[in-house]
């Protein structure tokens, strides 16, 4: 006898799993036929078939959300780097030039970082006094008065009589060195930069005694006030005459000092030392702290290197305005300048309206409108870097400011008084006069170079010579650029001359023309009329645009969207030859 065993699907079909039957497979399965059902198995299919989609999806996802962090990751470090260079002034003045003539391009280097260093003394540092084997008391006494006179009322974080006071107090003493004695020195160094164009061996010998009783200093506790300026005017004197790095390193362990000291913040620490002599009031404080971070805030940028972060709420600047003295016309530029970090992003309408402002402030003394010149310099950059567009008038506005700023520097040049802005911000005139490339930029090329040529008479330096020769060189690279396209137009021209002079196309409008053009302006409604004129006025009635050739908004207006209107700078910067 053969048994036959009971036929089952291993997989039930969706009509007869949920009438719970027994179902022997098949497609369409028996019960299904016997009952006229819809044989069906797509449940459990789909649902497999879902869960994967599902797995698929959420596995696509999540490589598309880390492809686009990878991205937007790669493309803020694009966008910073963009920032760092546009701050960086040598980094500008490099890829300025390599789009004039990539061949002939300077070298990268910091050209016009400052007058040069200071012919070094051959004696050594073998006295222990304060300055009894250099000189008198009444020599200290005439170099610190350059110094309150010249670098003080621009820097003004020494108390003038005080100063006057310790001094004939110290003198009088022979104890051990003290660390007032640094900033004795440091002024009387400062003093003799600002009143003599070369190097003493008293000078040298006050650098050397200075920078002694800083090295000397063990820090036990929170460093005093007379710590932090003696390191403040070791760094003035830095960057007025040694190399970049050296003065970067010196401003960011001065502001390393002052976040140690606590100097002046809002948390008044029991730590804080104070120094028996101070007296000091707050606006001595802040403008210490304000002075160390304008420093370090710009020699970071020009080196494009990491700054040191401060609190900026801790410095108020509304409250240091006093007479003879205009350390707070600098340091009102320290909100703008530090709102420049690359670190933090700013477009194009930001810009521009800290442009616009920095344009209407005041400033009144030499030195003050050097530091306003920089950083409009440094904002001009920027915008060079974003291709963001800027008006005619405020293109005026600039080149007035460059005027001011190059008769400010040879005036601070004739008096003495080799600020480093004096070689730093005519050499960037210089260059970004090449980068508008009009004629009313370039009309001011004599002036800048003449400022230079000034500078490196007085100062007889091998950095003045660098700076001299690399501008130099960047006008010959566009004048040369300029030639070969000259040339280029005449060669076009040569191969019209076989073409007689009667079939040529008539150059001057006829009357059709000119009923058509006076058609359109009947057509025009009032709105669009006022619309058309204020296009027209400063495109086609003052001339040339900032790029050379005439507002091709007015062309966009009158032609459509068939025109692309041109904007001052071009995606990656204007044409060097336009």
């Amino acid at each position: 006898m053969i048994v036959s065993k009971r036929k089952r699907s291993r997989v039930a079909c969706d009509p007869c799993r949920e009438r719970k039957r027994k179902c022997v497979g098949g497609n369409p399965c028996e019960t299904c036929v016997s009952w006229d059902y819809e044989c069906h198995f797509d449940g459990q299919k789909e649902k497999r078939h879902v869960s994967v989609q599902e797995s698929d999806r959420s596995k696509l996802d999540d490589e598309r959300r880390e492809q686009q962090s990878l991205d937007d990751a790669e493309r803020d470090r694009d966008t910073v780097i963009r920032r760092v260079e546009a701050n960086c002034s040598a980094a500008f003045v490099r890829n300025m030039s390599l789009k004039i003539n990539p061949t002939s391009a300077p070298r990268f280097g910091l050209f016009g970082w400052n007058t040069g260093a200071r012919q070094p003394s051959a004696s050594g540092d073998a006295f222990t006094p304060l300055a009894i084997n250099m000189t008198s008391l009444q020599h200290i006494e005439a170099l610190a008065q350059v110094y309150f006179d010249k670098v003080n009322c621009c820097y003004g974080f020494i108390d003038r009589e005080r100063f006057f006071k310790r001094l004939k107090a110290r003198w009088q003493t022979s104890s051990e060195p003290h660390i007032y004695d640094a900033i004795l020195t440091g002024v009387a160094a400062l003093g003799s930069l600002f009143s003599q164009r070369t190097a003493t061996t008293i000078e040298s010998q006050l650098v050397a005694k200075a920078r002694s009783v800083l090295d000397a200093h063990h820090l036990t506790e929170p460093p005093s006030l007379d710590f932090l300026t003696a390191w403040t005017l070791r760094t003035v004197y830095l960057r007025i005459t040694d190399s970049p790095y050296a003065t970067w390193i010196a401003s960011s362990t001065l502001m390393h000092l002052i976040e140690v000291s606590e100097l002046y913040s809002t948390l008044q620490s029991a730590m804080l030392q104070r120094d028996q002599h101070d007296g000091d009031d707050d606006n001595i404080r802040r403008r210490l702290v304000g002075v160390a971070r304008h420093l370090n805030v710009w020699t970071s940028y020009d080196l494009g290197l990491p700054r040191v972060p401060y609190q900026e709420k801790d410095l108020l600047v509304y409250d240091l305005r006093d007479p003879g003295n205009y350390t707070a016309e600098i340091l009102s530029l320290l909100p703008a300048s530090v709102g420049l970090d690359p670190g933090k992003p700013t477009d194009g309408s930001n810009l521009i309206s800290t442009l616009s402002e920095l344009l209407k402030s005041s400033h009144t003394q030499p030195p003050s409108t050097m530091a306003q010149s920089n950083l409009v310099l440094c904002v001009l950059r920027r915008i060079y870097a974003q291709a963001v567009d800027l008006s005619p008038a405020m293109v005026d506005k600039v080149l007035a400011l460059f005027r001011k700023a190059l008769s400010c520097a040879q005036e601070l040049v004739r008096d003495c008084s080799p600020w480093h802005q004096v070689v730093n911000v005519p050499f960037q005139i210089v260059c970004f006069l090449l980068v508008m490339d009009t004629r009313s930029s370039l009309s001011l090329l004599p002036d800048a170079l003449d400022t230079l040529n000034l500078t490196a008479s007085f100062y007889k330096t091998d950095t003045m010579k660098d700076a001299c020769n690399a501008a130099r060189l960047l006008v010959r690279l566009q004048q040369q650029r300029r030639k070969e396209d000259v040339a280029i137009f005449d060669d076009a021209l040569k191969a019209c001359r076989g073409v007689e002079n009667d079939t040529a196309a008539p150059m001057t409008a006829n009357g059709a023309d000119r009923n058509w053009f006076g058609a359109f302006f009947a057509d025009l409604s009032t709105q669009q009329m006022s619309e058309f004129e204020q296009v027209m006025v400063p495109g086609m009635l003052d001339g040339p645009t900032l790029l050379g050739g005439y507002d091709n908004k007015v062309l966009s207006f009158a032609y459509g969207s068939m025109v692309p209107a041109t904007s001052f700078p071009q995606s990656g910067g204007p044409s060097l030859a336009a």
